[in-house]
């Protein structure tokens, strides 16, 4: 009997939300992102990075990781001190190997 090879199981899905407190910060001033990462309609325990555009590479921003709550909920400050538009991106990895990252990239202008 010859058996075929393993093929690895495709994680679930996952998707992040992102809930800006302000579209439009100052430069130094503190904004909120908050959201939670969610696979089959639930939110999933993760830990959620954000990372900002620079040179056409995504680069961590210092101290903007979080690990969600209990509720699996994250809130996060950030604080750019570059002024224009800005593309950040949200990327939530969940706990369990079996849910795939998630990411959401949007923009904010900081002036």
């Amino acid at each position: 009997m010859v058996f075929a090879p393993a093929q690895a199981a495709t994680p679930a899905p996952s998707t992040v939300t992102v809930h800006n407190s302000d579209s439009t910060p100052a430069v130094g001033q503190e904004f909120r992102l908050s959201g939670a990462v969610i696979s089959g309609g639930v939110r999933v325990p993760a830990t959620v990075r954000v990372k900002t555009l620079q040179n056409g590479k995504w680069v961590q921003l210092r101290g903007a990781v979080e690990a969600t709550n209990r509720q699996n909920r994250y809130n996060i400050g950030v604080v750019l001190n570059l002024r224009g538009k800005r593309m950040l991106r949200v990327v939530g990895t969940p706990k369990s190997a079996s849910i795939a990252v998630a990411r959401n990239t949007f923009a904010v202008t900081v002036h």
